[in-house]
């Protein structure tokens, strides 16, 4: 083997592919996990940050996504990308640690709650939406069908109102209502945590 053929292979080792280094690593190289680390620990927090927007809630969430990382790669089956892969991994963790922390809030001031008037109580869901930040809600927009991804679009990012959205859409008020409701129901039931 020529020695430009072999500097070749080398270059290519030190930059292998997203894909390529999954396969290593399932292959049994698992020394290779930390060269997955290094390449995705900051998008990673990045985004855990950004839901969490508190450092330890952050480091704390990116360590269970690389744990779930680390036990799951060999169900990665290049469908999408591995970064994809990895952000929902991501976005589904936040969403638990989300969840967490609005049950527990909940259950913190339910004291408080309990005088306030009826209809301005949150569901659990409705909580849970609220707090997420715009950008999770962004990224699930496009599994949504079309009806549902408008009306979320037009409440969240133009933070338009229902009867607005009707005028907007030519449709019911009821309508918007409906489809804000499955929107969201839609999302809470496809990312429970887990991979998607």
């Amino acid at each position: 083997m020529s020695s430009s053929k072999v500097m070749e292979e080398e270059r290519g080792d030190a930059m292998e592919s997203d894909e390529q280094l999954v396969r290593n690593i399932v292959k049994g190289n698992h020394q290779l996990f930390k060269e997955l680390i290094v390449r995705y620990q900051s998008k990673v927090f990045a985004v855990a940050l950004k839901v969490s927007n508190n450092q330890k809630d952050a480091e704390d969430i990116s360590q269970e996504v690389f744990l779930q990382l680390y036990r799951s790669l060999e169900n990665f089956n290049g469908e999408s990308s591995l970064a994809t892969w990895i952000y929902r991994i991501t976005m589904n963790k936040a969403i638990d640690f989300k969840r967490k922390q609005v049950k527990q809030q909940e259950n913190e001031t339910s004291d408080l709650l309990s005088t306030l008037p009826e209809e301005n109580l949150l569901s659990p869901e409705e909580a849970l939406i609220k707090t997420i930040d715009k950008e999770l809600i962004h990224s699930y927009l496009i599994e949504l069908p079309q009806a549902y991804s408008d009306v979320l679009k037009l409440y969240y990012f133009e933070e338009l109102t229902y009867g607005e959205i009707a005028l907007k859409l030519n449709v019911a008020v009821k309508t918007v209502e409906s489809r804000l409701y499955r929107a969201k129901r839609l999302i809470k039931d496809k990312h429970k945590g887990g991979i998607i």
